[in-house]
C-alpha cells in the first residue's frame, strides 16, 4: 500500500476511539446552553479537551471517509460517490458546530453564569448552528452506504452491519445527549472500521482499487 493509502486506513480506524475518549472526558454533550455553562464553569478543561479530541476525530473521519470512497469507488462507484458526499458534508457541518461550541469557553469566563447562558442559548439557537444541525446525520448515512459498498470489495456482511449500526446508534447517542450510546455507537464503528480497512488493504494489494493511490504517490 502507498504511503496516503495507509495514511487513510488509519485515519478511518483511529477517529472512532477519539471520539469516544472525547466523549467520556467532556462532562456533558448536552447542547442545553444552561449545561454547557455549568459544565465549562466547573470542568473547563475537560471540556475542552473533550471537544478537542472530537474536533482532531471529525478531520481524521474526514479523511477516512475520502479513502475508503476512493479504495471502493472501482466496484461500486454510485455508492461511492454519494457515501463520499453525505459523508464529508455531514462531517463538515459537525465540524462547523463543534466550531461555534469552542467559542462557549471564552464567553463563560467573560460573563456570569447567567448571562453566558443567555449567550450560548442565542449562538445555539441561531439561524446558522439550528438550520445546519439536522444535515449532521448526513455524515451517518455516507457512512452506511460506504459500508454497503465495501461489502462489494470483501467486506463480511456483519462488519457493514457494524459501520451502519454503529453510525445510526452513534446518531441517536447525540440526539439524546446520552455518552452510554454515542461510545457504543462508535465501539461498533470502530469495529467496523478495523475490519474494513483491513480487508480493503489486502484487497487493493492484489486489485486494481489499489489505483487511485498509487497515482497519488506518484
Amino acid at each position: 500500500m502507498s504511503r496516503p493509502s495507509i495514511a487513510g486506513a488509519i485515519s478511518l480506524v483511529v477517529a472512532a476511539p477519539l471520539v469516544i475518549v472525547g466523549t467520556l472526558v467532556s462532562p456533558t454533550i448536552s447542547d442545553e446552553a444552561a449545561d454547557q455553562v455549568s459544565a465549562l464553569t466547573a470542568h473547563r478543561s475537560a471540556m475542552i479537551v473533550g471537544q478537542t479530541l472530537s474536533s482532531i476525530a471529525l478531520v481524521l473521519l474526514l479523511g477516512g471517509t475520502i479513502w475508503l470512497a476512493l479504495m471502493v469507488a472501482p466496484r461500486s462507484p454510485k455508492l461511492a460517490l454519494t457515501g463520499v458526499i453525505l459523508g464529508v458534508l455531514g462531517d463538515l457541518v459537525v465540524l462547523f458546530e463543534g466550531g461555534i461550541r469552542s467559542t462557549f469557553a471564552s464567553v463563560v469566563g467573560s460573563a456570569d453564569a447567567t448571562s453566558a447562558t443567555t449567550v450560548v442559548d442565542r449562538i445555539g439557537s441561531s439561524a446558522a448552528a439550528s438550520g445546519l444541525e439536522p444535515l449532521s446525520l448526513l455524515g451517518d448515512i455516507g457512512l452506511l452506504l460506504l459500508g454497503i459498498a465495501a461489502v462489494r470489495v470483501g467486506l463480511p456482511r456483519w462488519a457493514a452491519a457494524s459501520l451502519a449500526l454503529g453510525a445510526l446508534v452513534e446518531g441517536v447517542g447525540f440526539a439524546t445527549s446520552t455518552k452510554a450510546v454515542v461510545v457504543i455507537g462508535f465501539a461498533l464503528v470502530f469495529v467496523g472500521a478495523v475490519t474494513a480497512a483491513r480487508t480493503v488493504a489486502s484487497t487493493a494489494a492484489t486489485t486494481e482499487i489499489a489505483r487511485p493511490f498509487e497515482r497519488v504517490a506518484i
